[in-house]
């Protein structure tokens, strides 16, 4: 277990810290705009949006509990290119685009992040990372169950996204490559359960096992980790 107690971990754990409170705020504000696009499932959205928002504040109180204030000033500027990506869809009346960034690419990623950041999180944050794993799959499978029951008509839509979204989302992890490294991730680790929980929900919704492989290699050879 790395030592939190050092200013080397606090450092990197505040930019850690920041990315994932912007995160699920940003997923709150995501699903509320959702949830006008989508008035027949407009509880449904503001609750998974109301998840996420409690998900932002308990992880601000792990930093809290660690002294540790999140880098919310980078965080911002790290996924300012998929928050305007999402936004440029709801314009556009692209749900399929809104769904696939949040309900699938972004699901993913933090599905993927927390379970490689549960075995070495702090006492506190444990439980708290635990149960906020739990949460995501309900986010995750509303995404899934929406887009499946459509694919024949919104399969171009999808892949077209994903292109965009794709190497966005991968150069958020590839900023913090050094500071995962610190606080005990594998960021190699974490882009392999990433692709293979994207591939899953990629078939879950109607691909080819690989037709989603080819499409999530294309994006990921943009980004290199370092």
């Amino acid at each position: 277990m790395p030592d939190t107690a050092t200013p080397a971990y606090r450092d990197a754990y505040s930019r850690i810290n920041g990315v994932v409170v912007v995160g699920e705020g940003l997923a709150d504000s995501h699903f509320r705009l959702l949830a006008k696009a989508i008035p027949e499932d407009q509880e449904e959205l503001i609750r998974l949006g109301a998840m996420e928002g409690r998900h932002a504040r308990d992880f601000t109180g792990c930093g809290r509990n660690l002294g540790v204030k999140p880098d919310v000033v980078l965080a911002k500027r790290l996924f300012a290119p998929l928050h305007q990506l999402f936004l440029e869809c709801d314009r556009s009346g692209d749900l399929p685009g809104c769904l696939v960034i949040q309900g699938l690419v972004v699901e993913c990623f933090a599905v993927a992040a927390y379970r490689h950041y549960l075995p070495v999180a702090d006492s506190y944050a444990q439980p708290i990372t635990a149960t906020v794993l739990n949460d995501e799959a309900e986010h995750l499978n509303y995404a899934e169950g929406w887009l499946k029951a459509r694919f024949a008509e919104v399969e171009p839509a999808v892949t077209a996204i994903c292109r965009r979204a794709l190497p966005v989302s991968l150069a958020i992890l590839q900023e913090l490559t050094a500071d995962m490294r610190a606080i005990g991730m594998d960021p190699l680790d974490l882009v392999a359960s990433f692709s293979e929980l994207l591939q899953q929900s990629l078939e879950t919704i109607g691909y080819a096992p690989k037709q989603a492989r080819r499409l999530i290699m294309g994006a990921a050879a943009s980004v290199t980790l370092n």
